[in-house]
């Protein structure tokens, strides 16, 4: 009777170990071809007087990350104070009128639902910042853009800390966003 019920333990054990290699194979293969695999964010080469900040890969709200995944990545003046993927509130309350703050978002989506608006990186022109923007005061100019770069959607929402930005504002945006290396 002892000799069954190891044998019948070491079975089991045997099978729960089987089931774990299988299991974790599994996961092995499906993660590598989930949404996310080789996904990174943009990278944002290091400059004077510009603050980075860089979120982790995940997936986008509401589905599984082999749907679609996210991630974000915010360069800014001053120090971001917010979520990476939230409209930054707090930052813009501490903004002097010469700041500015750009985030960049990045996903992969099945199916693919961006379209090529525009090359990258945009080039952000004073007609294409217009002051005022739901949920920010209207001493702050906000500039939006969508598109996309091989299989990567790419959003950039960039803030400028007046009504209407200098064209120093500007070519600091654009400088920033000609650094910006979207990875793959």
């Amino acid at each position: 009777m002892a000799a069954r019920m190891q044998f019948i333990n070491r079975t089991y054990l045997i099978g729960l170990a089987t089931l774990a290699f299988a299991g974790g194979v599994f996961v092995a293969v499906q993660h590598t071809h989930s949404a996310s695999a080789g996904f990174e964010p943009v990278r944002f080469e290091p400059a004077a007087d510009w603050h980075v900040r860089t979120g982790s890969v995940h997936a986008c709200p509401g589905v599984k990350a082999t749907r679609c995944s996210q991630v974000s990545s915010v360069v800014s003046t001053i120090p971001s104070r917010d979520c990476l993927t939230c409209l930054p509130h707090k930052t813009v309350a501490a903004m002097a009128p010469g700041d500015i703050l750009i985030q960049v978002q990045l996903a992969v989506e099945h199916p693919t639902y961006a379209r090529r608006a525009f090359a990258w990186p945009p080039r952000i022109r004073r007609n294409q910042v217009p002051a005022g923007f739901e949920g920010l005061p209207n001493h702050i100019s906000v500039y939006q853009g969508q598109t996309r770069v091989g299989p990567r959607q790419v959003f950039v929402f960039a803030v400028f800390g007046r009504a209407l930005p200098t064209q120093r504002q500007l070519d600091r945006a654009n400088a920033e966003l000609r650094r910006a290396h979207i990875p793959g």
